[in-house]
């Protein structure tokens, strides 16, 4: 029974990843000793392949806008090619890239002109499926699992009625769609609002970067303790003898230009103050 249950699933997924999502979520969270709750949308964009990247929707129009120009500019080089800073207000900025056929999990962080990306394997979450009445979520009948991830337990509800072993952020690993996950402390949920069948491309995303620095997971949490330390840390030999960068006309190893970005970037990184994940589980 075991091996023909896996057969079908396979065989339906086969036939689910021979079509294109983009799935929005709502993501909510509490942090800790602030009055408000924080919310952002975020989308999860399923290709014909089996991959998908999880973000904010706002970053998610930043580089779909991205790669569009780029393949405009490729396909009538009579138009002039203008990309924008690719400064959006989002929230939260992970890219998060999952590849089905090959288990493999990449994270994404884009910072100045750096972009940095961690393999993370499969980052397998072990889920318990639950015996409990089914809920409905968006019109789909669902079914509970449970896991501990990131030193959080967490809620799943997932639907067999769209087969596909993905959810938001870096959860998946369920017979079906997760369209809702929350932590047992309700400090951080993620919920399904819409899901349209349309393809969607952010392939050329980084073409005005550099291209990414490829980091292990270890090495990526001894950068984010720096930067969350001191942010202007990505300005760290940044510089050569041909290439000097600047903002606003200055000097990025100026103290003037390392004070604001400095001060900039802890305002942002106050939104997230309390992680997703308390403990790593990739490493």
């Amino acid at each position: 029974m075991k091996s023909t249950y896996s057969f079908i699933m396979l065989f339906i997924s086969c036939g689910i990843f021979s079509q294109s999502y983009k799935i929005f979520y709502e993501m909510s969270w509490k942090n800790s000793g602030s009055p408000s709750d924080y919310k952002e949308y975020c989308s999860l964009i399923i290709d014909e392949a089996g991959s998908s990247y999880f973000q904010s929707y706002e970053n998610f129009r930043r580089d779909s806008a991205h790669t569009k120009m780029v393949n405009d500019y490729f396909s009538n080089k009579a138009m002039g090619l203008k990309i924008g800073d690719g400064h959006t207000d989002a929230k939260f900025r992970s890219l998060i890239i999952k590849d089905r056929p090959e288990n493999t999990m990449i994270v994404e962080e884009r910072f100045f002109t750096s972009i940095f990306s961690t393999d993370y394997g499969s980052c397998r979450q072990n889920w318990e499926l639950l015996d409990s009445p089914p809920v409905t979520i968006l019109g789909y009948k669902t079914h509970m699992a449970r896991t501990e991830f990131g030193g959080r337990k967490w809620i799943a509800w997932y639907s067999t009625d769209l087969p596909i072993s993905d959810g938001p952020y870096k959860f998946h690993g369920l017979p079906g769609l997760i369209l809702r996950i929350t932590d047992s402390e309700n400090t951080y949920q993620f919920e399904i609002k819409g899901i349209i069948k349309e393809k969607n491309n952010i392939e050329k995303r980084n073409f005005s970067y550099d291209q990414p620095m490829k980091i292990s997971p270890k090495q990526w949490d001894i950068f984010w303790k720096k930067y969350n330390k001191q942010p202007s840390v990505i300005f760290e030999n940044l510089n050569t003898t041909q290439t000097t960068y600047v903002i606003n006309g200055k000097d990025v190893n100026s103290k003037e230009v390392k004070e604001s970005y400095n001060k900039k970037e802890w305002e942002i990184l106050k939104y997230l103050k309390t992680p997703i994940e308390l403990v790593s589980n990739c490493l």
